[in-house]
């Protein structure tokens, strides 16, 4: 973390405080569209549905330097379906998700809002494409975190974070900007950025072996958006990021070829949809 401006007077420290036994439910919806373009055509790529989720998020534990261990419940999974989608991959995607309602998992986070640990348990028998896109989706929300800065900052205050990252952001930097600060509640402005970055050819894109040729692809992507946080929350009350990636392939011989690029906007929203302190879930137990 690099703190570039520390921001209009007041500055305070920013650091989550959540309250042991307090319940947030979660929606997230996720969406991609696909562009594809050979010699200089483009065309839309199949489409595919989204999902949105319901999520529970209790805090099991706070520990004394204020980390804190939650359990997640995946309440509720359906399709967000987009125009001209075939109604057999509709179908297929619906099966193959009806596993996963009820999935639970564990994770941790800091004081800061860095993640330590996000995971599925994940069903055995769940099939391989919804199990991928499952961990991508974990890998995504563990690097979300809320980017909260190490040291006190007022409105206006800039900073950024490299990360490992995941799927499009894998290397990403995050630049934050504090754009509110009003109790408890804080409002950021987010913008990442991935190098280009060389990835592996399928052997399929290859020259034969023994002819000329060449063989690259490079990925990068740009994401932007915001999210406003409660510090007695775990996640974000809101939370709105657009990413744009970008794929280039440069294969095949002189004779044959084989050169497009593929353009993925993809959209992450999140939104509490209630929360449940510890007080108020025990009065209603009793």
């Amino acid at each position: 973390m690099h703190v570039l401006q520390r921001g209009q007077a007041p500055r305070q420290p920013l650091l989550l405080r959540p309250l042991f036994g307090g319940v947030q439910r979660i929606g997230l919806r996720s969406q991609n569209a696909t562009t594809l373009r050979d010699a200089g055509r483009s065309r839309p790529g199949v489409p595919m549905p989204g999902v949105q989720m319901v999520m529970a998020v209790e805090v099991l534990r706070v520990l004394p330097d204020g980390t804190a261990r939650y359990r997640f419940t995946l309440e509720q999974v359906d399709l967000l379906v987009a125009a001209r989608t075939p109604v057999r991959t509709v179908e297929a995607a619906r099966a193959q998700l009806s596993p996963l309602p009820g999935l639970k998992g564990e994770g941790q986070v800091d004081p800061h809002g860095r993640s330590s640990g996000f995971e599925w348990k994940l069903p055995a028998d769940l099939a391989a494409p919804v199990r991928g896109q499952m961990q991508q989706l974990a890998g995504l929300l563990k690097d979300l975190g809320t980017f909260l800065p190490t040291e006190p900052v007022g409105v206006g205050a800039r900073w950024e974070q490299q990360g490992a990252g995941s799927g499009a952001l894998t290397g990403s930097t995050t630049r934050v900007e504090l754009r509110s600060l009003e109790g408890l509640a804080v409002g950021l402005r987010l913008q990442m950025e991935t190098p280009r970055t060389p990835q592996p050819v399928p052997a399929s894109l290859r020259p034969p072996p023994g002819e000329k040729g060449e063989a690259s692809m490079h990925t990068e992507a740009k994401g932007h958006g915001g999210c406003l946080l409660s510090l007695d929350r775990l996640w974000p009350l809101r939370l709105e990021l657009d990413v744009e990636s970008h794929v280039a392939v440069r294969a095949g011989t002189q004779d044959a070829p084989k050169r497009f690029d593929g353009f993925t906007t993809s959209r992450l929203q999140v939104r509490e949809l209630s929360f449940t302190p510890p007080r108020l879930r025990a009065a209603r137990t009793v």
